[in-house]
């Protein structure tokens, strides 16, 4: 009993042992050149993504501005086209013709948004491969 107390306490004091300076052992730290150079990395990627929170926000707001006006639009003529009297087969032709419109605006919009998003998505796809190649080049750096 007392034998296999003391294997197993030797087992993990000769354990500790070899764990403690490989934990203790730190990275190495980059040179004032190469941490400028990261540093200038993150900063770049840092600006590529508020610019595109930027130019989304704008971008929707455009979109709200265009909805709004076609709504408008749409309303300033249903009034007008109410005001002559229209009979129900004329009434259904314009409600249909309203709605066609207003389907082929909510497409437009779609795909403005999906255009505009794919278009961001390149632009970050691009940036992060130059980055990888900048990283590389700071890396090598003294």
């Amino acid at each position: 009993m007392l034998r296999k107390l003391v294997l197993v306490s030797c087992g993990i004091v000769l354990a500790l042992t070899l764990a403690l300076p490989a934990a203790a052992r730190q990275a190495k730290k980059p040179s004032p050149a190469q941490a400028a150079c990261l540093q200038a990395i993150e900063d770049q990627n840092k600006t590529l993504h508020q610019q595109q929170k930027a130019q989304h926000k704008a971008f929707h707001e455009q979109q709200k501005a265009q909805k709004q006006a076609f709504r408008a639009q749409q309303k300033a003529a249903r009034a007008t086209f109410m005001n002559s009297n229209p009979t129900d087969a004329q009434k259904t032709a314009f409600e249909e013709q309203q709605n066609t419109q207003r389907h082929a605006f909510n497409n437009q919009q779609h795909a403005q948004h999906k255009a505009m998003h794919e278009q961001q998505k390149a632009a970050k796809k691009a940036m992060h491969e130059q980055q990888k190649t900048a990283k590389a080049a700071c890396k090598a750096l003294p």
